[in-house]
C-alpha cells in the first residue's frame, strides 16, 4: 500500500512538473492562470534579449540560459553563500528542459504594485577581455554604429563596411554615459506607461540628471530609499570575496518603486562574471588596460549614487510617502 501510494504521489508531482514546464517555459506566453492567480502585476521584460524571461509562478520567474556555458547559474549558486546574498534575486535551481537551460529565481515584481521600473548598467567596460583579441569583422555591428552616428566610422570602416566587436562596444561606450560615468540608463518604465528604451544617446550629466527626474516623479522619499539602496550595495559588494573576484562585465541594477512606500535595488545579470586569475586583485575603479581585468564597476556605482545626491526636485511638490524596502533575509529562503 505504501509503495502504492508513493508511486500516486510521484505520478502526480509529475504531472505537476509537466505543466509548470509546458506553460513556465513558453516563453512566448504566460504561465497558467492556475500558477498566477495570485499574482499581482502583469510581468515585464525591460531589457536584455527578447523572450529571454517568463513567469513561473505567483513568486519566481525562468530566465533562458543564452551563453553555452553556465557561468550565470554558477555565479547565482556562489552568491547565495556570499555575504552579497541580499543584493541580488534569490536563486532557487537550473532546470534543463527540450534541450535547454534555465534559471528559476525570485520574481522581484512581487513585491511592489505597479512599479516604476529602470534599469541600469554598470561598469566602464562593456566587453569582455577574451573579445579585444577577435578579430573578426562584422557588417551587423557597422550597420549598428551608422544607425546610431553616421560620421563615426573611419574611411577604412567605410570601405569594408564592417567593424570588430571590440571596436563597437568602445564606440558604445563613449556614445552614452558609460565612458565617463561608469552607466547608462538603458530602459525605464513609468507606471501606467510603456517601456522608454530609446535611451543610447544618453550620454551627459545633465541629460541622466533629467532622465532620473523623471523617472522619479518629484518622489523625494523613493529617491533617499534608492540612495540608501545603493550605499548598501556599495558596501556589501566591496566585502563580498565573489564580486571582488570576478570581473563584472554587463552587469545591471535593477531599479523599483511603488506609490505604496516600497523601493528596492538588486543587482542582476551574471552572464558574464568571470573570475579572475590567482595573484590579480580587483578595486573595481582603476583604470583598465589589458590584463588588468578592471571593470569600473564601482566608478559607475560611485558617480551614480553622487549623481542622484545631486538631483533636486521642486519645493513645492509633495513627495507620496515611500519606505525602504527590505532586502529579503535568510528567513526567505
Amino acid at each position: 500500500m505504501r509503495n502504492f501510494l508513493t508511486s500516486k504521489l510521484h505520478t502526480h508531482m509529475d504531472s505537476c512538473l509537466s505543466l509548470l514546464l509546458k506553460t513556465a517555459l513558453d516563453l512566448t506566453a504566460p504561465a497558467s492562470d492556475a500558477l498566477l492567480k495570485n499574482r499581482k502585476n502583469a510581468w515585464i521584460q525591460l531589457a536584455g534579449h527578447p523572450g529571454s524571461f517568463a513567469p513561473a509562478g505567483p513568486n519566481t520567474i525562468w530566465k533562458r540560459r543564452i551563453t553555452k556555458d553556465n557561468t550565470e547559474t554558477k555565479a547565482y549558486e556562489s552568491l547565495m553563500e556570499d555575504t552579497a546574498r541580499d543584493i541580488v534575486p534569490i536563486y532557487y535551481r537550473e532546470v534543463e528542459y527540450n534541450s535547454e537551460f534555465f534559471i528559476e529565481m525570485e520574481d522581484l515584481l512581487q513585491h511592489f504594485t505597479n512599479p516604476n521600473i529602470m534599469d541600469i548598467k554598470i561598469g566602464k567596460r562593456t566587453f569582455l577581455e577574451s573579445e579585444v583579441k577577435n578579430p573578426v569583422q562584422r557588417k551587423d555591428l557597422y550597420e549598428k554604429m551608422v544607425g546610431l552616428d553616421p560620421n563615426a566610422p573611419t574611411e577604412i570602416e567605410r570601405e569594408n563596411k564592417a567593424i570588430t566587436k571590440l571596436r563597437y562596444m568602445q564606440f558604445r561606450e563613449q556614445e552614452s554615459s558609460t565612458a565617463e560615468f561608469g552607466f547608462r540608463i538603458e530602459a525605464l518604465r513609468l507606471a501606467g506607461e510603456s517601456p522608454e528604451t530609446n535611451l543610447k544617446k544618453v550620454k551627459t550629466k545633465q541629460q541622466n540628471l533629467r532622465l532620473l527626474a523623471k523617472y522619479l516623479r518629484n518622489n523625494e522619499k523613493a529617491l533617499c530609499g534608492i540612495c540608501e539602496k545603493l550605499r548598501s550595495i556599495r558596501k556589501k559588494f566591496e566585502r563580498s570575496s565573489f564580486l571582488m573576484s570576478h570581473e563584472m562585465i554587463g552587469s545591471s541594477l535593477l531599479v523599483m518603486y511603488d506609490d505604496e512606500g516600497h523601493t528596492g535595488v538588486w543587482m542582476i545579470d551574471f552572464s558574464k562574471a568571470v573570475a579572475v586569475e590567482e595573484g590579480i586583485t580587483l578595486t573595481h575603479r582603476k583604470p583598465w588596460v589589458l590584463g588588468n581585468h578592471e571593470d569600473g564597476y564601482l566608478s559607475g556605482l560611485d558617480s551614480l549614487i553622487k549623481i542622484l545626491e545631486e538631483l533636486e526636485f521642486p519645493k513645492s511638490s509633495e513627495s507620496s510617502a515611500t519606505q525602504t524596502f527590505p532586502s529579503h533575509s535568510a528567513t526567505d529562503r
